[in-house]
């Protein structure tokens, strides 16, 4: 484990308790940021899980299978085992009866000859003439009496029995006595045509088969060649000699087969699993079935033990996995302590010192952390003191820029007002023109001090920005009475718009407000020679207390390439070195422009087309106010708009919509066209939206499809795909659902899983198109199948499939099978 905690600070803290929760690394309150242990501590429980979880589906899913594969191998084990006890059992038989016939006569056996026979439960042993009267009777046997008669009357069948295997012993399949007890006779040709006949109870077969008995309902049944039971734990089946030939086993049985199947039995309302075998001597078949519910219910057994271990599993690997991570965490988190002791001014507090049983990386890291944080207090060192130096040098510079700016315009509002008063001089039109050409440049100059010492002081902080209510329309007429001389002597029309619902008292600063509308429509003047520049205002979101309010400066000046555009908004800079050779100025306006408007919580941007002119904008916020604005009247009367008289016609001014792309972005206001009409609500997908449009080419409004699938993921997919393209969709998970569904109403169209539980596919396929008929209507049926080899398709259009989908599905061609064969017209119904 780590070392002790470093040694205590001088004011008897600890670094991990010198920060609260919410200090540590300013993160400010929320949803909680998880630490290191916790993360570590998921890793490993996840690593740890995963395959545990994994084991345990595995059995689980596995246990069935299993159990029945088991159940299957020892079934046919146990009717084999019984068919060859039986077979022997005959051959006794067989080989007893030949001894007691070989000598012709029967009247006087050899000693022991009728124990032998009464042990293979032989009740009777006569030789009959050709007119079936008894000829001989075996001693120590019981006598022929009533069976005689039964014997009489069945002599035709018996001697029939004898015509197929002369000389040779045969055991008939199963009779009954006159008192209704189950028999069978073994029977061999005698000299002179006569007949010997022997009576056998089937005692030994019953003994045979009640041996055989395991779980609740496990048991064994034995039938003679025609599928008569023979032994069977129902005795009333065993007196009846019930005809067992329709179950499938059965029926495999009285064919010569031999192995393992399943059917259903009606005593025990369940499925079965049965292994079966055939004694070969007599035709008889001895199955032994068992319900697979029990292989379910001792499945679940392995399953729910599977599951138990696999918490328990689980929980040691979470324990483990927790002690773990805080261990490999807690020498982290001492790091991250320290380091967010030092962010917060601890500039002595000790690196800490891990212990041998700490990892090696994280030793490493101590170290490494160690010498960082020595590095870092000597470079914040220098750095403290550099930018000392830096701020020094920077308010020395702004103090000289603000102090020389000032000085400057001292000097030049002397100027300008001398130059005016020269004008009023009585001066020679010469005289006059150099006046006017004095003072414009002296404004010139004063605009471009101006500029810097506001720069200057936006640098510094220097602005405060004024809260006092002001009318909108008084700004902007204002900036039409400073511009519009500078406008009419380039021959430019000069349109100012302001909506009515704007013409309300707002809480700002009047003054910036319009230095920065002033410095736009300055640039928008200097730069056009011909056409105009348009002012138009807008509310982009009109409250009941408050208001962002839109201003945009149009021109049809030249344009700024779009690759210009990003750095128009620098001091300094202008859209080129020619313009600015032919326009003048300091590139200043629109960095002050940039800067007043993100002090106001606003933005600005540019939208701009060569050859076409250019729309500078900028978006603030502002407060609604009551209070009456101090100044000049509130508005021009009954109207928004002001405008020069009208100028030479010019080109006409660039509107406004252009699509803006903000210099700064604006989390309140996401750029976006003006004046566009609402769109309606997207549809789901443009593929679904031309199927639909095909479905109403073809005549229809929509699609009805039966979808037949097994499996949940596949069905849930293709559904879902369907579903996109509008389809009404109706599932089925096996063929026998598919065919009722079908049978119940009409659909569109059938897609058609191939392999499926209880009835297939193809199965399917072939009912449906039989009850076409009888239902009057003909429905394309397309396959759905993951067998892509050859043969597939002809297997399905021979089963009455029209077409075939290959999966995994893709949309587009689902989409293409579904218009193809919905475009057909309806077939006809076959006769």
């Amino acid at each position: 484990m780590d070392a002790p905690n470093p040694p205590a600070e001088p004011d008897g803290q600890n670094p991990h308790r010198i920060l609260s929760a919410g200090q540590r690394g300013g993160r400010a309150p929320g949803w909680p940021v998880p630490r290191l242990h916790h993360l570590l501590f998921l890793a490993f429980t996840l690593v740890a899980a995963v395959p545990i979880a994994i084991l345990a589906i595995w059995a689980g899913q596995t246990a069935f299978q299993n159990e029945l594969n088991a159940v299957r191998e020892r079934h046919l084990l146990i009717a084999r085992g019984m068919t060859a006890t039986l077979s022997r059992y005959a051959d006794d038989l067989k080989t007893a009866f030949t001894l007691t016939t070989a000598s012709g006569t029967i009247a006087s056996p050899p000693p022991g000859l009728a124990n032998l026979l009464g042990s293979l439960n032989v009740v009777s042993l006569s030789v009959l003439n050709n007119d079936g009267s008894v000829d001989s009777t075996f001693p120590g046997l019981g006598g022929v009496g009533a069976q005689g008669m039964i014997m009489r009357e069945r002599l035709a069948e018996l001697r029939a029995l004898m015509a197929e295997a002369p000389n040779q012993p045969v055991l008939t399949r199963l009779f009954h006595d006159p008192s209704g007890r189950p028999v069978f006779y073994i029977l061999r040709t005698m000299p002179g045509d006569r007949l010997a006949v022997g009576v056998v109870n089937p005692g030994y077969l019953t003994t045979l088969q009640q041996g055989v008995a395991f779980g609740e309902h496990g048991h064994a049944v034995i039938t003679d060649a025609k599928g008569m039971v023979i032994a069977h734990p129902m005795k009333e089946w065993v007196a009846a000699s019930r005809d067992l030939s329709n179950i499938p086993v059965v029926a495999a049985m009285m064919r010569g087969e031999t192995g393992v199947g399943q059917f259903y039995s009606p005593m025990f309302n369940d499925m079965m699993v049965a292994g079966y075998a055939v004694v070969p001597e007599t035709g008889w078949g001895v199955m032994v079935p068992q319900p697979i519910s029990e292989l379910k219910r001792r499945a679940e057994v392995v399953d729910h033990l599977a599951f138990a271990i696999a918490i328990v599993a689980f929980g040691v690997a979470a324990l483990l996995s927790y002690m773990f991570a805080i261990w490999l965490s807690r020498p982290v988190r001492r790091v991250a302590a320290t380091a967010e002791a030092v962010v917060h001014g601890q500039e002595d507090i000790p690196a800490p010192v891990f212990g041998r049983l700490t990892p090696s990386e994280i030793q490493g890291l101590g170290r490494a952390f160690a010498t960082m944080l020595s590095e870092l207090r000597r470079r914040a060192t220098e750095a403290t003191q550099a930018l000392k130096e830096a701020e020094t040098s920077n308010r020395a510079k702004t103090r000289f820029l603000a102090n020389m700016s000032h000085e400057l315009r001292t000097p030049l509002n002397g100027v300008l007002g001398m130059l005016e008063l020269l004008k009023l001089s009585g001066l020679s039109r010469t005289q006059t023109g150099y006046i006017e050409q004095a003072n414009e440049s002296a404004r010139i100059l004063l605009r471009v001090v101006n500029d810097v010492l506001d720069l200057s002081e936006l640098e510094v902080g220097g602005i405060e920005l004024k809260q006092a209510p002001f009318r909108l329309d008084i700004v902007l007429d204002s900036i039409r009475e400073q511009f519009a001389q500078q406008a009419a002597a380039k021959g430019l029309n000069l349109a100012i718009s302001l909506p009515p619902p704007l013409r309300v008292t707002l809480l700002g600063d009047a003054r910036r407000v319009s230095q920065m509308i002033g410095n736009l429509v300055d640039n928008a003047i200097k730069f056009t020679s011909s056409g105009g520049v348009a002012v138009r205002v807008s509310a982009t979101d009109d409250q009941r207390t408050s208001v962002r309010i839109r201003f945009e400066v149009g021109d049809t000046g030249a344009g700024i390439a779009p690759e210009e555009q990003e750095k128009i908004f620098e001091a300094f800079a202008q859209g080129d070195t020619s313009t600015t050779r032919r326009h003048g100025g300091s590139g200043l306006g629109l960095a002050i422009v940039k800067e007043l408007a993100q002090r106001m919580n606003g933005t600005c941007g540019i939208q701009s087309i060569l050859g076409v002119g250019s729309t500078f904008w900028i978006s603030l916020p502002f407060q609604k106010s009551t209070a009456v604005p101090s100044g000049r009247a509130e508005a021009p009367p009954d109207t928004a708009t002001w405008r020069l008289p009208p100028a030479p016609p010019q080109p006409a001014i660039i509107a406004p919509a252009i699509i803006e792309t903000p210099a700064i972005a604006d989390a309140d206001e996401p750029p976006k066209p003006r004046d566009e009409p609402a769109r309606p609500a997207p549809a789901t997908t443009a593929i679904g939206q031309r199927f639909q449009a095909t479905l109403i080419g073809m005549g229809r409004t929509a699609a009805k499809i039966l979808l037949v699938e097994d499996n949940p993921a596949n069905a849930r997919v293709t559904k879902a795909l369907l579903e996109t393209l509008g389809c009404t969709v109706i599932t089925a998970v096996n063929g026998v659902e598919a065919v009722a569904a079908y049978l119940r109403e009409p659909y569109d169209l059938v897609l058609m899983d191939c392999q499926m539980p209880e009835m297939d596919g193809y199965q399917a396929t072939r009912i449906i198109r039989r009850h076409e008929q009888q239902l009057g209507r003909v429905t394309p049926i397309i396959a759905l199948t993951a067998h892509a080899m050859d043969g597939t398709r002809e297997e399905c259009l021979a089963a009455g499939m029209d077409d075939q989908l290959s999966k995994p599905l893709a949309l587009t061609a689902l989409t293409a099978k579904l218009a193809e064969w919905l475009a057909l017209p309806a077939r006809p119904v076959s006769p």
